[in-house]
């Protein structure tokens, strides 16, 4: 008996094999997760009816993705999305009114995964630049002087 998989067709079309829509290849979980987060509506920012689930989101400045984040635990998607609103309502060069969002509903034990491909796909701007962190700015270890963030939106 031998003990290799058999191979799997990564790309399969419709046409030429009826049952490609039933076919799921593990390997291509990413792609999955990038289909699936394009295809959530943009929405106003915040979502009025967000659930305290956790998931994966995206914030969009004037229509461009410009940061990916995780909600887990108690920091559910409505809790980090009223946290992000008041950071962004204090601030200066931006307002609420210029940002969207969009977000996907995953349990917890796959969000960090989830995160960091939507990171390493996108690049977004605010990423890495002191938005989204809970310990801001120069308290960061590791920062020094204000964070990218801060200097680009200082406060009012």
């Amino acid at each position: 008996m031998s003990n290799t998989w058999p191979q799997i067709k990564m790309e399969r079309s419709s046409q030429t094999d009826p049952l490609a829509v039933h076919r799921f290849n593990p390997l291509d979980i990413p792609k999955h997760l990038l289909e699936r987060f394009e295809e959530g509506p943009l929405l106003e920012f915040p979502a009025l009816q967000t659930p305290p689930e956790t998931g994966i989101y995206g914030l969009y400045l004037l229509s461009e993705l410009v940061y990916i984040g995780k909600a887990t635990g108690k920091s559910h998607l409505r809790r980090r999305f009223s946290e992000h609103a008041r950071k962004i309502g204090e601030r200066k060069n931006i307002r609420l009114s210029q940002m969207n969002c969009r977000f996907l509903i995953i349990e917890e034990e796959w969000v960090h995964y989830a995160e960091h491909h939507l990171i390493d796909h996108y690049k977004p701007e605010w990423n890495g630049s002191g938005f989204g962190s809970h310990v801001p700015g120069a308290g960061r270890p590791g920062v020094k002087g204000p964070a990218t963030w801060d200097q680009k939106y200082p406060r009012k």
